[in-house]
């Protein structure tokens, strides 16, 4: 699911922006981009998304709010700070003359204090949760905008399960029919024996049969219905790893109908079929977007 969060925190004399976004994707794939990486931080940081978010694009941003904001360069601090170094230098008797270069690195490593490691992380752990609980916000509303979608397309799979199982209780009857109308027409003056009829319909309901599959459809559908009310954990508590379950379930069902659609050897069932194999692509796209 798609979201977006975002925390500042102070850390010396820089004001630091975490930003977390998140795009759909089958897993979890993590980058933590920072003009100034630390190992420490970003394995904290890897650790406190992944305890959030289970499937996604995240991509998590540290930003120094307080460069972005001076727009240019502070001029007298610069000045004053090179009169400081180059004053050191001679008192050093260091040859090597005071570049830009150098001032500017030491005003980099003084402005948070020479945070880093598990200092820095302390620093920034309020702003991350604070990025981490609106994102949640944002993908629980998307969430239920697609369990609303989710559970319409159910109920049209219900239905065509229901059409399934009345057209599977007709199969033998319009087996029948064909097997008379074609033993009429190869044989018209010939008698036909009911019994052996009746054995061939008998055999051929046998070979029919699709209600064991129509179960199994059934009782997957119900578990979609169950997930999809939250209902799915059977412990009371929320539902875990929806995502997952769905895909697995989104599986199930499309084998069963397949499995009808071989057995039942008839033009309205496999029309039947290709109609809730569609509803059923449609389900698995919007899954494909369920943490």
């Amino acid at each position: 699911m798609t979201g977006f969060g975002r925390g500042s925190v102070d850390a010396g004399e820089r004001r630091l922006r975490v930003e977390v976004r998140s795009v759909n994707h089958r897993g979890l794939d993590l980058k933590i981009r920072s003009s100034d990486p630390d190992a420490y931080c970003d394995a904290e940081i890897a650790r406190a998304v992944r305890a959030a978010v289970e499937r996604g694009a995240v991509t998590v941003q540290i930003r120094d709010e307080t460069a972005d904001a001076a727009g240019g360069v502070d001029e007298g601090r610069v000045r004053m700070l090179h009169e400081v170094l180059e004053r050191l230098r001679q008192e050093l008797e260091i040859e090597e003359p005071v570049s830009l270069t150098t001032v500017g690195a030491y005003m980099a490593s003084s402005r948070g204090g020479g945070l880093a490691g598990e200092a820095l992380w302390e620093v920034l752990r309020p702003a991350v949760t604070e990025a981490l609980r609106d994102l949640q916000v944002m993908r629980a509303r998307e969430g239920e905008a697609l369990a609303a979608d989710l559970r319409i397309r159910r109920e049209r799979l219900v239905d065509l399960a229901g059409a399934l199982q009345a057209g599977a209780a007709k199969l033998p009857q319009k087996f029948a029919e064909r097997l008379r109308e074609r033993l009429g027409a190869l044989a018209r003056d010939v008698a036909v024996d009911p019994a052996r009829v009746a054995q061939e319909v008998a055999l051929m309901t046998e070979r029919l049969d699709v209600s064991e599959e129509l179960v199994r459809l059934d009782t997957h559908l119900d578990h979609l219905g169950a997930i999809l009310a939250g209902r799915g954990s059977g412990r009371g508590g929320p539902e875990k790893a929806v995502g997952r379950k769905l895909d697995f379930l989104i599986q199930e069902i499309g084998r069963e109908l397949n499995t009808i659609a071989s057995k039942a050897q008839d033009a309205a069932m496999a029309a039947l079929v290709i109609d809730a194999k569609a509803e059923l692509e449609r389900v698995r796209e919007q899954a494909q977007n369920v943490e």
